[in-house]
């Protein structure tokens, strides 16, 4: 891990430029669909491009905390994740709480982005589907590593039990892309199996094939 003290290369300074550079893109992107949705007439429409603002908002917020310090941590990116999210899902008394098991180390930024993009999903998906209006419950989130080495992040809820005709398996959009995701960093999704309701993330902290 490069000493914070040590003068920056012109290779750093290039990563934090294009890192700043996306960061702005993103807080761009988050003002038209915005102003998209002051804009349309259609409630579902409106609502839809709300929620992606929303989603966008919450990750660019995400990714500057990620490269908080000038090395990525995934516990950062996630930590933020988890304190946006909870500002959201307060409101209907919804507990969110991160917890780090094991430190991670240190993780690629193209490996941290994907995972905080499908724990946001995961943790999205329980605020909107998995409690009842006016019932309280909690969603926890943790990171750390197994016996085997690999780099796992848990998303856990304490809310309804998934519908039989819905069951995680992949086979959904969101939870297809998710794998997709993942997959695309040599990782693996584990959906849970009744009763749970843990979605497991692992991948291995340099590149190669993860241990199932």
């Amino acid at each position: 891990m490069a000493d914070p003290r040590m003068p920056a290369t012109t290779g750093d300074l290039l990563l934090r430029e294009t890192h700043h550079r996306c960061s702005n893109d993103l807080q761009l992107i988050v003002g038209l669909l915005s102003l998209q949705s002051r804009r349309v007439h259609s409630e579902e429409a409106r609502a839809a491009l709300s929620d992606a603002a929303q989603r966008v908002a919450v990750l660019a917020r995400a990714r500057a905390a990620m490269l908080n310090g000038g090395s990525p941590s995934l516990e950062a990116a996630l930590s933020q994740l988890c304190e946006a999210l909870h500002s959201h899902a307060e409101a209907r008394s919804i507990l969110v709480t991160f917890r780090v098991e094991q430190p991670v180390g240190r993780l690629p930024a193209e490996r941290i982005n994907p995972l905080t993009l499908v724990v946001n999903e995961l943790m999205t998906n329980a605020i909107k589907h998995a409690f009842e209006d006016g019932t309280s419950g909690n969603i926890t989130v943790t990171a750390g590593r197994s016996a085997q080495g690999d780099v796992m992040v848990t998303v856990d809820d304490d809310g309804l039990p998934f519908p039989e005709s819905s069951a995680p398996d992949g086979s959904g959009m969101g939870l297809g892309l998710a794998k997709r995701l993942m997959a695309s960093i040599d990782g693996l999704l584990i959906a849970p199996t009744a009763p749970s309701k843990l979605f497991e993330l692992r991948v291995l902290s340099e590149y190669g094939q993860v241990l199932a």
